[in-house]
């Protein structure tokens, strides 16, 4: 029942027909009481100034003679009640509103409301309904995306998978079409995840690769650092090419970095291109100041045999590793862990290199391999010098590290 009062600044000329709105029991006039739900649709609704308990009251008012707000309004409130912890209240509101009134953006929200009550295959029809059934332009734009995406969810949720495919799919078309970035992502992201997880590596570039551009906006960061997170192995060295460019131009290297650094540690590589790998890898991380958790199990591996110990970049190398070691980093918990074995490692390389151990501190100065000697971008300097195939992108990402500041004692 309506109490006038409740609207105490209603014109004076609606008062009567929100008289007639006190009598739920009489036949509801339309021609009568749309001036006063335009009045509170235009004055509380729009202005976000109407209470929940006034809308309610007058939803079954809207429901027949306004229908189409009727189901905005209650869209509304039942996403709030959600929100609230009140699932049930909010499919008790909205499954009779859309028995008056189907809708497909209320339709979505009492589907999540099933689905926060576990009813999870009526979810699934009542979203399936929503995207197919009701009219377009009721469930548009991004609410139609949302909905794909949540149909998808359900769907992965119950292990159909092969199903959740064709929503994650359309919500993928839609958002790139609408120019919806986040939504793009996410959608982008949910799909390939699935897939990889299916052994589908292939089909999930096929999906990623055409969304792919050159812009360095933060969408592509964001679908291109998908792509080299999750298929890095996938990418060819042009495509890899067209990435590290990106992200360099970005000002943004760490996918590139991070990719480079696990492809260091494949095994099903040929024993050169290994070592190229490697070498990237640790000129990436020394340039990009990366960790010594990081880069001295990279320069280990570089000095793993007799011979690597003898190369005469070998003392840049294990010089570089210490003088990483010896800067402060918050990053590494067991950094003197790493300095003593950075030590331990300079001295081998110094024997291998016929340097006594009790002249070793005095070969170190005189060579000039210390920290201060600058001994982390003479070794970069070093490594790139003496790789065969160098990444065609490697000078600029060199020459973006060397505008980093430099790590602060």
């Amino acid at each position: 029942m309506i109490q006038p009062s409740i609207f105490p600044n209603i014109p004076d000329e609606l008062r009567p027909a929100l008289d007639a709105l006190a009598h739920p029991d009489a036949a509801i006039d339309c021609h009568r009481v749309t001036p006063v739900l335009d009045w509170f649709y235009s004055t509380h609704w729009q202005h976000e100034t109407a209470r929940d308990e006034d809308t309610r009251r007058l939803l079954p008012w809207f429901l027949h003679c306004q229908p189409a707000r009727a189901a905005e309004l209650a869209d509304v409130l039942c996403f709030r009640l959600i929100e609230s912890g009140q699932p049930q209240d909010a499919i008790a509101l909205a499954a009779p509103a859309l028995d008056h009134y189907p809708e497909g953006a209320l339709r979505h929200t009492y589907a999540l409301a099933l689905f926060a009550t576990g009813q999870i295959n009526p979810a699934i029809q009542q979203l399936e309904i929503a995207l197919t059934q009701d009219r377009a332009d009721t469930l548009p734009g991004e609410q139609r995306i949302n909905a794909l995406l949540d149909l998808a969810r359900l769907y992965q949720g119950q292990g159909a998978l092969f199903k959740a495919i064709k929503p994650a799919k359309s919500a993928i078309e839609l958002a790139a079409a609408a120019h919806a970035d986040d939504l793009l992502l996410e959608a982008t992201t949910l799909l390939v995840d699935q897939l990889i997880e299916q052994g589908g590596n292939d089909e999930a570039w096929g999906i990623l690769a055409p969304l792919l551009g050159d812009q360095p906006n933060q969408s592509q960061q964001s679908l291109w650092t998908l792509a080299f997170n999750r298929l890095g192995e996938q990418l060819s060295d042009t495509e890899l090419a067209r990435g590290a460019r990106l992200f360099i131009a970005a000002r943004a290297p760490e996918p590139l970095v991070q990719l480079m650094i696990r492809r260091s540690a494949a095994r099903d590589v040929p024993a050169a291109g290994a070592d190229e790998r490697r070498q990237t890898a640790l000129i990436l991380a020394l340039a990009y100041q990366a960790p010594i958790d990081v880069v001295a199990p990279l320069a280990a591996q570089l000095l793993m045999r007799d011979k690597d110990r003898q190369h005469p970049s070998a003392p840049l190398i294990a010089a570089a590793s210490m003088a990483v070691a010896e800067r402060p980093d918050h990053r590494s918990i067991k950094r003197a862990h790493w300095h003593r074995d950075a030590m331990i490692q300079f001295i081998s390389v110094a024997k291998h290199q016929g340097v006594p151990e009790a002249a070793v501190k005095r070969w170190a100065e005189d060579e000039r391999l210390l920290r201060e000697h600058g001994v982390i971008w003479r070794a970069i300097e070093q490594l790139t010098g003496e790789l065969q195939h160098p990444p065609e992108w490697l000078p600029e990402a060199l020459a973006l590290a060397r505008t980093l500041p430099e790590p602060l004692d």
